[in-house]
């Protein structure tokens, strides 16, 4: 008798997940899921766990920063040759 019980809570308990991974498989083709917080939170939690097994994510791309050149660029620098050529960029008129 028991053992009928036991099997029944078994077979609830499969149809029910059975019945909840058709209902997510559906779900996560919604608008909802897109712009909701659940997957925001399971992308947090999946890197979190991730961090465990040695997955990493990649770092941000670093930005490539360009100092201006001075008064007296050395020739031999091409930030400097560029910095140089002012005809793209004429100076405006100053009225001192």
């Amino acid at each position: 008798m028991a053992l009928w019980i036991v099997l029944a809570i078994i077979a609830v308990i499969c149809v029910a997940a059975v019945a909840g991974f058709r209902w997510f498989r559906a779900y996560r083709y919604t608008e909802a899921w897109r712009k909701g917080e659940l997957r925001g939170a399971m992308l947090g939690m999946m890197v979190w766990i991730g961090g465990f097994f040695g997955y990493r994510l990649p770092p941000p791309p670093e930005t490539n920063v360009t100092f201006a050149a001075g008064k007296n660029p050395s020739p031999s620098s091409p930030i400097a040759e560029d910095a140089i050529h002012t005809d793209d960029h004429p100076e405006p008129d100053r009225k001192t």
